[in-house]
């Protein structure tokens, strides 16, 4: 019998479930997890309260746990009326977060979390594009295409409340009229944007299995020979990644002998250990092999191919044990996979609370993954488990009380939609989206993954994300103030017009202030309070250099859309 390596919470149900010859009431408990418990680094403090359990930890004020939950379920900040909402009964977060996850841009959050997951948001793919003829199609459009389809397939079963099974065995893709000229597909003739989609090449129905564009991220060397998909497809899927397992390898073997490596792959007990799952697992995907990568044969699916897997590997298509025939049932054998569901729940936990899950979350997970099985496996289940957690609503670490947990930092796509929430300006460039592009953009210098070589965004700021901070946030301060002057219904500047001297009305530029605060930050501050004040001196100063009301209430937003609060939530 093939083992099956284990997710955080199998790991821990085992230890939890191990036997034991004592009787019951007799076993040394100490030396089994306590899923609630904290860790005791010990204190000579009489006063130290000792550690807190997670269920009594202190929450984060009202308005930033709002701004949290409306970040990370719709990109962009809380409305002010939202915010009173929840000031007039804190209950009303439950309610909120409800209204959050039915609006229309939760699915593309759901995709801009995930594609940290697939990682097919890149601009590195080794083909030949210009055999597809599409050579009219602006790069940025053609890259969105090959590695949104995927992330779109996740965002479908996001925005239709699809079971996660759908995830990997629908006989339907994403597609859209870029993505309709690379592959043989069915998508009508004259539209455009994303649609759901069939291919027409006799292809297996496997959800995002079967796409194109992740195995044209995921491409395949012929001694790889498809085990880098099926690991892909293992670490996405099932959070086994193959390449972090530790292993034993006899050094003995020659890397330089073909011969050599392919005996020692069915023989030696540190390749094994592997490859008796890896090989069976990669033999699934062979219907994607390419001979020649400048023609068009890499974007289609050749099923007279499925069958080499068993001459190259020398296994039969197989999952753990479990055989089967074609990348269908594959799809039903993860679907099927009790870490399926659990893989999921971690990813989704880990990318709201933007940290790895620890054993110490156990029981929680075990709550989420419960919220989503009854939930008929849909993400909005899932996704309100975690943001209504005390985790997710902590203000203060779970083991040590009174410390502060650092804030969440924001990803680049998050940074870019709370500014265009704010403001209506998205810094672009010859069609490029600046902060989500690295070789034309500031990607990776922004603190974010560009898929290929930085896999993980950023958890803490950095020198090169305050400056790409302080440009994005001096564009959309002129462009917001811009607008407004010219604006029956402004955005920003909805109390004072921006071409009026603070002191012609001073009672209009101290509400105007409130209004950027309330807006921007969530907070209420006094007419009179020393926000006002120091808004005002720094309006002064730069009207004194300037010479223009505009251009002084620019900079006053610049400096308000710069806060730490823009980039920790």
């Amino acid at each position: 019998m093939v083992s099956r390596p284990l997710t955080l919470l199998a790991v821990v149900a085992l230890v939890a479930c191990s036997s034991s010859d004592e009787p019951a009431d007799s076993q040394n408990t100490a030396a089994r997890p306590d899923p609630t418990a904290t860790v005791v680094t010990g204190t000579d403090d009489p006063t130290d309260p000792g550690p807190q359990p997670r269920e009594t930890i202190e929450e984060l004020s009202a308005h930033r746990l709002l701004t949290r939950a409306s970040l990370d379920l719709r990109g962009v900040r809380p409305s002010a009326d939202e915010l009173a909402r929840l000031e007039a009964d804190p209950a009303a977060y439950e309610t909120l977060v409800d209204e959050f996850l039915a609006d229309p841009r939760f699915a593309d959050r759901v995709m801009d979390l995930f594609a940290e997951i697939t990682l097919t948001r890149t601009e590195q793919y080794f083909l030949n594009l210009a055999a597809y003829g599409v050579e009219d199609v602006p790069q940025p459009d053609l890259l969105d295409a090959i590695g949104g389809e995927a992330l779109q397939v996740i965002g479908e079963v996001a925005r239709e409340d699809l079971p996660i099974t759908d995830l990997v065995t629908a006989d339907w893709t994403m597609a859209n009229e870029v993505t309709a000229r690379l592959w043989p597909l069915d998508y009508p003739e004259g539209e455009t944007g994303w649609k759901r989609a069939h291919y027409t090449d006799g292809r297996p129905a496997a959800g995002v299995l079967s796409g194109t564009g992740i195995w044209w991220r995921y491409q395949s060397t012929d001694s790889n020979a498809n085990r880098k998909r099926a690991n892909q497809a293992s670490r996405i899927l099932l959070c086994n990644d193959y390449l972090v397992r530790p292993i034993d390898f006899d050094r003995n073997v020659n890397l330089l002998d073909e011969e050599a490596i392919n005996d020692a792959l069915k023989t030696n007990p540190g390749c094994v250990n592997c490859h008796v799952s890896l090989d069976p697992f990669a033999a699934y995907f062979f219907g994607f092999t390419s001979f020649n990568p400048d023609s068009t044969d890499a974007g289609r699916y050749h099923p007279s191919r499925e069958r080499m897997g068993e001459d190259v590997l020398g296994v039969t298509p197989g999952f753990y044990g479990d055989p089967g025939s074609s990348l269908a049932d594959l799809g039903w054998q993860i679907a099927r996979d009790n870490r399926f569901p659990e893989c999921m729940t971690e990813h989704v936990t880990e990318l709201l609370l933007r940290r790895d899950a620890e054993l110490l979350d156990f029981a929680r997970l075990t709550e989420h993954r419960n919220a989503l099985i009854e939930g008929e496996l849909a993400f909005r289940p899932l996704f309100r488990s975690v943001v209504m957690s005390p985790e997710y609503r902590a203000a203060t670490d779970a083991g040590l009380p009174g410390t502060q947990v650092p804030l969440k930092m924001v990803t680049p796509g998050l940074l870019a939609s709370q500014m265009e929430d704010l403001t209506g300006f998205r810094w672009t460039g010859q069609g490029w989206d600046l902060v989500q592009s690295d070789q034309f953009g500031f990607l990776t210098l922004a603190g974010g993954a560009d898929g290929a070589f930085v896999t993980k965004h950023s958890r803490g700021p950095n020198v090169t994300l305050l400056l790409v901070q302080e440009r994005l946030a001096e564009a959309s301060a002129a462009y917001v103030v811009t607008e407004d002057l010219s604006s029956d219904s402004p955005r920003l500047f909805d109390r004072l017009s921006p071409d009026t001297h603070v002191d012609d009305d001073p009672a209009g530029a101290a509400a105007q202030l409130q209004g950027l605060h309330r807006r921007i930050f969530g907070t209420t501050i006094a007419a009179d309070g020393p926000e006002v004040e120091a808004n005002l001196a720094l309006w002064h100063d730069l009207f004194a250099i300037e010479g223009e009301p505009a251009a002084a209430w620019a900079g006053v937003l610049t400096a308000l859309l710069r806060d730490p609060d823009l980039l920790l939530y």
